[in-house]
């Protein structure tokens, strides 16, 4: 049975029902391969037990196979690399012990990811020791890592306004809300035991992040009534002069928490920056960048707004600060893990490269 059902292609796409994988190795020929390797050491099982694995194993290959022809067609000819293979029984055992779909799942997209590398890199041998990891975490767990990953680690591109935002997090993060609620704080020092998290005495709160991150969305609004008229060094005015000054050009907009007031015309810098080459605006780049960061919404209100916006995120939320994941980091194991699973409560749909993440 597959587990994530994917939309068939038009003209020019692959088709994952496909048999034949067009990079050296058929669909057959890797499954026999993946298999082959799983009855060789599995073969001291009694009957039934032995029966009941092979069956998970056709099970896990099968949803691997599909996803790897979906993902990393070109990658089919590793299954052949003894490094692969390894990792391949890894996964196909871990999936045989628990019968876990969930957890099939996210190995499944681990080890795909793995697949597509031979070389001998910190993303590499991060992947094998997720294959591995993966199977000993619970689904709070596994919650708790893509809470990390999402609140500290993923920009989502596309929002223009801050309820997109609170959209596409809720899309990535809602549906891991039960599994969230459950999160305790000897779940959090297992993490770091397992070598998935760091925990530092500093702390770095979800509103401090989407500040800084989409600072455009974040911006109070500046009321050009009562601005200097011309440009001030002052951080007391200093922004309020820049916005005064440059209001009828591409650079400021009306905000878009209150139409009365003014704020720059970007969600980030790269964004911000794309405008001042458009609009020959090069002279005036250092104070628009500084401009863009000065005035930033209060953090009480943007936790606010999304806990309207979504009571489960606003749920999750409180787990995460009330279990101190603010002071937490991912490592490079915690982050192919988190990418995996939020692939997964996405169905899908979250498909940005690990390589984003580790190269």
């Amino acid at each position: 049975m597959i587990w994530r059902q994917k939309q068939s292609g038009g003209d020019g796409s692959t088709n994952i029902q496909a048999q034949v994988v067009q990079y050296g190795v058929s669909y057959d020929d890797a499954k026999s391969i993946a298999m082959d390797v799983f009855r060789e050491n599995f073969a001291k099982l009694s009957q039934n037990a032995h029966r009941l694995a092979i069956e998970r194993a056709d099970e896990f290959t099968a949803n691997y196979l599909t996803e790897l022809h979906e993902r990393e067609p070109q990658a089919v000819g590793n299954i052949e690399d003894p490094g692969v293979q390894s990792d391949i029984l890894e996964a196909q055992a871990g999936f045989v012990k628990s019968g876990d779909k969930d957890l099939g799942e996210v190995l499944v997209d681990i080890l795909v990811d793995r697949t597509a590398r031979t070389d001998r890199t910190t993303a590499t041998l991060a992947l094998s020791a997720a294959v591995t990891t993966a199977q000993k975490l619970t689904g709070s767990q596994f919650a708790a890592l893509s809470a990390l990953f999402v609140f500290k680690q993923l920009r989502l591109f596309g929002a223009t306004r801050p309820e997109h935002l609170y959209q596409r997090i809720a899309q990535c993060l809602t549906p891991l809300r039960d599994d969230m609620m459950r999160l305790s704080d000897s779940d959090v020092q297992y993490l770091a035991a397992l070598g998935c998290i760091t925990i530092s005495v500093g702390s770095r709160s979800i509103q401090q992040t989407l500040q800084t991150t989409y600072p455009g969305l974040f911006f109070e609004g500046i009321n050009v009534n009562t601005a200097p008229q011309e440009l001030s060094g002052a951080p007391e005015t200093g922004p309020e002069s820049v916005i005064n000054k440059l209001k009828d050009t591409p650079a400021v907009a009306r905000s878009l928490r209150d139409p009365t007031r003014f704020q720059i015309a970007a969600v980030d810098s790269e964004a911000l920056d794309q405008i001042i080459e458009r609009a020959g605006l090069q002279e005036y780049a250092s104070v628009l960048h500084q401009t863009l960061t000065a005035r930033p919404v209060n953090g009480e209100t943007i936790i606010a707004e999304l806990r309207t916006y979504s009571p489960p995120l606003g749920e999750i939320v409180d787990v995460y600060e009330a279990k101190s994941l603010p002071n937490c980091a991912n490592t490079a194991i915690g982050t192919a893990i988190a990418h995996a699973n939020v692939r997964k409560a996405t169905e899908g749909r979250f498909s940005t490269p690990l390589e984003v993440w580790l190269s």
